[in-house]
């Protein structure tokens, strides 16, 4: 079979002809009646009849389904115009006794609308008519059919178009439009001419409509020509197809002589001008006449030899296929061998003994279905085949051997053969079959039409296609390995026949920006090569192909150009093999710019280590397996004196003082043997003349490529200023802790002089501030009404004063206690601290109106005692700066600033200006006026003598009238 890519035609014509195929199964009609026991001209004669009605059939549905221009059914005065609304134009005068009001109904409520041009073939308008679409082409009335219809046809449609218009014949045209948003859209007109009583020509009337949905099925009409393909195999018809010039195209045959006919120099010929055929004789005078008409043609019947020189008579029928623009795009048809026509007349009686041994002992599975889906006959391959006597078949139901679904499926498809829609049907469906085995069979059923005294029935053929199916899945599955690891292979691959390239891999095509996937497909191997290197690549090639004992090409970097003109480098490597059946070179391609910039990478990166090896000021250095010093840097010389390169070669012992020389040999033991991975350690090491340094070596084992200890390599880090450091240190240490002693002792000595002086205060001066605040209440209490009120208001105020003044000693007091308390850390729930103060002040002042927030489980390691003093502090500020709000709200929370905790406690009080921020913590320094607010302006000095205490900081942020926060950090 010659097969070529099928065209579109295909996809409107193969129906048609599938159907006209019908008559190819006249064996199975003649067998049948060949089992009646009538087989003779006579008795078959109908059936041939029917074959003819299948070819006729065909032809005409392939008539039918023809997109040929045919005149609208209902022309009217239409119009087509983009430009100005169509009731504005001044209305052309209708031909009297043409209804006007019937047809603008129809037309209002279609998706069709009118067009209409005058005797000149210039549009004009058509009064009352609807708007048209908005993908016409713009400003069409008053312009003529050659200015806008035709330079939008293609050339070759366009000659035989105006050969239509000059005859004044029926027009139908189709435009390729885009809307205003770019969308490709389709455009038919089609019309009629118009003459007026005396014959004369008046113009042309029709109806344009937009196509774009049809269009767009007809590419899903594409998608099934694989299906009709497949299709077209299996029919016993030759399928062919020939393109506007009448040449043969596409060329397939799958029985009888036709295989031998299909030959490769048909395609590109015409009909008559294969060998031994003149187009002046008939019959191809008369046929090519025809054809120059575009009309379809059926039963051509001509004369043909074959191979061996045999006459082979063929009938052939065929019609005429158009694009989707109207444009004939050429034929298509079938071809059907008829010269075993004449022979199974002649033989038809002496084979008639021989069909029937046929169907009896034929290796295939072959039986006959009644209607009701009961086995009327099986010969005896298929009875083994389903593993029961042929006799108990006989009778029994189809869904004794296949399920009930395949049962009910095949009963649908044999209704529709009996309604004559289909003649036969094949499909893929599992049987029970012997060992009570399913297996997958190819099920291929032809109904047998029915006589007067006999009822219609089906012949069915049956074969075994698990073994293929397992087959083709198989093969499928490798073939789809293969062409994965073709086509997602690293390395750019191509496929050349003849020093051209068949076929390239992702790869390829990326290192020569080939965008489409066949961009590289035909495209000469050595025009991909620089021309510097194509004389070299060209010569080794030849020598290639001159020496078929070579079976590869050694690798050689080479220049290519890409497509886009980009010179690149790649290393070429080839092989012989086969592709297709013909000898091929396998091309792999290297792309080496990487390998060119890893060297270039290299070389800079080794520069760079040599200078960085040479720079640093430790000692860089490698043994091998027996200690001794295969490498050293520049370090070396600057630390010990000796040169490096007269080192080299001697044992790193040889340079460590003798008193760590063993325990040095011992880790480096260690190493060589694996039980240690790194080895840390300071020793003393010999210098030319400066004595001994001490170093610090870190050593780690030095591997090969196979994971063994070949030796070790480290760094030494002279370490001997840190150690004279170190030395200094511990001397000053001991300094430092003898005036430790000295300055502890006074101060102990200064804090017992301040505990007395705070005794002192606490009672030498609450003495005389309680004596008068008693003397004052008594005259208060006893004099009361010799006072006037100026009085009263003294006594008063010195009472207030007196208060004051030992609440500032209390304060005093606890500050200095603060400095002088032992501290004692533990882990502190510092909400709960809060929560406890907080229920404290509302004990204190029920009628508060406070939303209070306290974040749980904030956990601090500080001392208990003093750390309540703060919270305290803080929250009992909270508590009275808030006091003139209506709905205080105070919290307390903790936040992550700098890796470190953050606690704070916030409110929206009273506030202050943070000008004065830095007078916050200092003693008796108060923000606000007495008469504002009560204190003694020693609690937020007291927080910051608890957070200082507690190694912390502490800070506040705020504005007036909008609240305050004060933050606190603890070291942990």
């Amino acid at each position: 079979m010659l097969f070529r890519p099928a065209s579109p035609l295909l996809r409107r014509a193969a129906l048609p002809f599938l159907l006209a195929a019908g008559g190819a199964y006249a064996p199975v009609v003649l067998a049948a009646a060949g089992e009646a026991g009538d087989f003779s001209i006579q008795t078959s004669l109908p059936y041939l009849l029917v074959a003819g009605g299948g070819l006729a059939a065909g032809l005409l549905l392939g008539r039918i389904s023809r997109p040929r221009p045919v005149p609208p059914p209902a022309p009217a005065p239409l119009s087509v115009s983009g430009a100005p609304p169509l009731s504005a134009m001044p209305p052309r005068p209708m031909p009297p006794g043409v209804p006007t009001t019937p047809w603008r109904d129809f037309v209002e409520i279609a998706s069709d609308w009118p067009w209409e041009t005058d005797a000149t073939l210039r549009f004009v308008p058509v009064p009352d008519a609807p708007t048209p679409p908005s993908i016409i082409p713009p400003d069409t009335i008053g312009r003529s059919w050659e200015e806008v219809i035709v330079p939008e046809l293609p050339p070759d449609f366009a000659i035989a178009h105006q050969e239509s218009l000059g005859r004044h014949g029926p027009i139908a045209v189709t435009l390729t439009r885009r809307s205003a948003t770019g969308e490709v859209r389709y455009l038919e007109l089609r019309g009629r001419p118009i003459f007026d009583s005396a014959g004369q020509f008046q113009g042309y009337r029709g109806i344009g409509r937009e196509v774009t949905d049809r269009a767009r099925l007809s590419a899903n009409l594409e998608r099934n020509e694989e299906r009709i393909h497949a299709l077209i195999a299996y029919s016993t018809d030759g399928y062919w197809e020939q393109d506007a010039n009448l040449r043969y195209t596409a060329i397939t045959a799958s029985s009888g002589h036709l295989a031998d006919l299909a030959a490769e120099d048909a395609i590109g010929n015409r009909r008559w001008e294969l060998p031994g055929e003149s187009p002046d004789e008939a019959p191809w005078a008369e046929h090519i006449a025809q054809l120059k008409q575009i009309e379809p043609f059926s039963n051509l019947v001509f004369c043909r030899r074959d191979r061996n020189g045999r006459a082979i008579w063929l009938s052939e029928s065929g019609i005429p296929v158009f694009d989707n623009r109207g444009v004939f795009a050429g034929y298509c048809g079938t071809t059907r061998n008829i010269t075993d026509r004449v022979v199974a007349r002649e033989q038809l009686q002496r084979d008639e003994a021989l069909f029937r041994a046929l169907f009896e002992h034929v290796p295939a599975n072959v039986g006959r279905i009644s209607v009701d889906d009961r086995w009327l006959q099986v010969n005896a391959a298929l009875a083994a085949f389903l593993g029961q006597p042929a006799e108990a078949l006989a009778g029994a139901g189809l869904d004794a051997v296949m399920s009930t679904e395949d049962a009910a499926a095949g009963k649908a498809l044999r209704a529709r053969c009996l309604t004559g829609e289909i003649d036969h049907y094949s499909r893929d469906v599992r049987y029970h079959c012997a060992n009570d085995s399913m297996l997958w069979c190819r099920e291929s059923v032809r109904l047998i039409p029915g006589r007067d005294d006999t009822p219609p029935s089906f012949a069915v053929v049956v074969e075994d296609i698990s073994a293929v199916r397992d087959t083709l899945d198989t093969r499928r599955a490798g073939e789809e390995r293969y062409r994965q690891l073709f086509e997602l292979s690293p390395e750019a691959t191509l496929v050349c026949i003849d020093g051209r390239i068949h076929l390239s891999n992702a790869a390829s095509r990326r290192l020569f920006a080939a965008d489409d996937t066949r961009a590289l497909e035909g495209v000469a191997m050595l025009s991909l090569v620089h021309p510097d290197d194509r004389a070299m690549e060209a010569a080794r090639l030849q020598q290639f192909a001159a020496n078929p004992e070579q079976t590869g090409l050694a690798p050689l970097p080479l220049r290519y150009q890409r497509l886009d003109g980009e010179c690149i480098n790649a290393e070429a490597t080839g092989v012989r093999m086969r592709f297709d059946g013909q000898p091929a070179v396998l091309y792999v391609l290297r792309d080496v710019a990487r390998w060119l910039s890893a060297e270039q990478v290299l070389r800079e990166s080794r520069a760079m280590y040599r200078d960085v090896v040479e720079s640093v000021n430790e000692i860089l250095f490698q043994t091998d397996g027996e200690g001794r010093v295969t490498f050293l840097n520049r370090a070396w010389r600057h630390t010990t004196g000796f040169d490096g390169r007269l080192s080299i070669g001697q044992s790193l012992l040889d340079f460590v003082a003798d008193e760590d020389r063993s325990r040095v040999e011992q880790h480096l033991r260690s190493i060589r043997e694996g039980y240690e991975d790194i080895a840390q350690f300071e020793f003393r090491l010999r210098t030319h003349s400066e004595g001994l340094r001490w170093v610090e070596a870190t050593i780690r084992p030095l591997r090969d490529t196979y994971d063994h200890v070949v030796g070790s390599s480290g760094t030494l880090d002279d370490i001997t200023a840190r150690k004279e450091a170190e030395q200094s240190q511990r001397n000053l240490n001991l300094e430092l802790e003898a005036r430790v002693r000295v300055r502890t002792a006074e101060l102990e000595a200064s804090n017992r002089e301040l505990e007395a002086f705070s005794y002192s205060v606490s009672h030498d001066l609450r003495a005389p501030l309680r004596a008068i605040d008693g003397f004052a209440q008594i005259v208060a209490e006893d004099y009361a009404p010799r006072l006037d009120e100026t009085g009263r208001e003294y006594l008063h105020r010195i009472r207030i004063a007196t208060q004051k003044m030992a609440r500032l000693i209390d304060d005093l007091i606890d500050l200095a206690r603060l400095t002088r308390q032992a501290m004692k850390r533990e882990q502190v729930n510092l909400s709960q601290i809060v929560e406890q103060i907080l229920n404290e002040l509302r004990q204190e002042d029920p009628e508060r109106a406070i939303e209070i927030h306290v974040e749980p489980n904030l956990v601090a390691a500080a001392d208990r005692a003093l750390i309540r003093v703060a919270l305290e502090n803080l929250l009992r500020n909270a508590w009275k700066f808030t006091s003139r709000r209506d709905v205080a709200q105070i919290r307390f929370h903790a936040e992550m600033r700098d890796r470190q905790i953050v606690y704070c406690v916030s409110d929206n009080g009273a506030g202050f200006d943070m000008t004065f921020a830095s007078k916050l913590f200092l003693p008796f320094h108060r923000l606000h006026g007495i008469s504002e607010f009560a204190g003694t302006g020693i609690g937020l000095a007291t927080v910051q003598r608890v957070i200082q205490r507690h190694e912390g900081r502490v800070w506040a942020q705020s504005t007036p009238n909008q609240g305050a926060s004060f933050f606190f950090t603890l070291c942990h």
